[in-house]
């Protein structure tokens, strides 16, 4: 299974889980504010993934996030660092 599937399933299980979002209605160009996201809930995905495939994300680069396709690729930029 790809890293970036991967990475965008544990986003939408996340969003799922803690913010009762249907995963159909998550797309790559959804905004993080649109789907309801704080700043908390974007530091508690970033925690799980950091934990996950044991990477740091800068806050910075965090801060910079707005949508799932710029978290996902944030994600996947810092495991392909790490391998």
């Amino acid at each position: 299974m790809p890293i970036a599937y991967e990475v965008e399933r544990d986003i939408v299980e996340y969003l799922g889980a803690h913010y009762g979002i249907e995963p159909d209605e998550i797309t790559d160009e959804s905004t993080l504010d649109d789907l309801g996201l704080d700043s908390l809930g974007v530091l508690a995905i970033a925690d799980i993934v950091e934990n996950k495939y044991g990477i740091s994300l800068d806050d910075e680069r965090i801060a910079g996030v707005r949508t799932v396709s710029d978290f996902k690729d944030l994600i996947v930029l810092k495991i392909a660092e790490v391998a």
